[in-house]
């Protein structure tokens, strides 16, 4: 089409017919404009698709990894749960000053226990690293930010708070005070290993360490609150994403 125009520009340009001349010139540059324009937005719309196909994958993975810290922050709080029952055991045994039984050697293990959450956020660092507008809904776009930085980061920075001021300084030398290590393979606190106190009748006179059982078991509580919400959080963006990707 513009080689024909181009020839019969040259030929109207021979001819000394100035006016059809610049008409079929200005119609070529007009064809030149469209077919720029057809080109790019072919263009665009290959950049639209792979960038959707993109997205999809990537909030796929971010599904399945949601999905995981869903399962992993409902075992969490499960084990919260499993040393508030043993604190609670432990304290009615000081409380009520009762004997000794080789039973409550796993609840003063277990009531040391905090139960860590290592969560996944692999998909979400892959979408931090592609640049958050890959995600072309702002309201998802602005959940999932909020989520892995606002909500688990304060999940994560809370519950170490919660331990670093009080394991190594408080609890830990009490532990050693009053209680025989098993074994040295395994985790005391959560393996059924157990606890056996060096000196029971000190144990049950020991004020500081009573105290300590009641802050483990405030402790407890916080912890699993703050895993409820992030819980809760987590179920509703992955539900987000289930609806954005039907």
């Amino acid at each position: 089409m513009l080689k024909f125009f181009r020839q019969v520009r040259q030929k109207l340009l021979l001819e000394n017919r100035t006016g059809k001349y610049l008409k079929y010139a200005l119609g070529e540059i007009v064809l030149v404009v469209i077919g720029i324009l057809i080109a790019l937005q072919i263009n665009n719309w290959n950049q639209n698709r792979i960038e959707k196909k993109i997205e999809k994958h990537l909030l796929q993975e971010l599904s399945e990894n949601l999905a995981l810290n869903a399962k992993k922050i409902k075992t969490s709080i499960a084990e919260e749960y499993k040393s508030i029952q043993s604190v609670k055991q432990v304290l009615k045994v000081l409380e009520n000053q009762l004997p000794y039984h080789d039973s409550m050697d796993y609840h003063f293990g277990r009531s040391q226990f905090s139960p860590d959450v290592v969560l996944s956020s692999t998909a979400f660092r892959s979408i931090q690293s592609r640049g958050f507008d890959i995600i072309s809904s702002d309201n998802l776009r602005n959940a999932i930010i909020n989520l892995f930085d606002d909500e688990y980061g304060a999940l994560i920075s809370e519950t170490v708070r919660l331990e670093d001021q009080f394991w190594p300084n408080a609890l830990l030398p009490l532990y050693h005070k009053h209680f025989r290590i098993k074994s040295m393979e395994g985790n005391p606190f959560n393996d059924d290993l157990g606890s056996t106190p060096i000196d029971y009748q000190a144990l049950l006179k020991d004020q500081q360490y009573h105290n300590m059982i009641k802050h483990r078991g405030a402790f407890r509580y916080q912890s699993a609150d703050l895993k409820k919400v992030a819980l809760e959080k987590t179920v509703q963006l992955n539900d987000q994403i289930q609806n954005y990707l039907k």
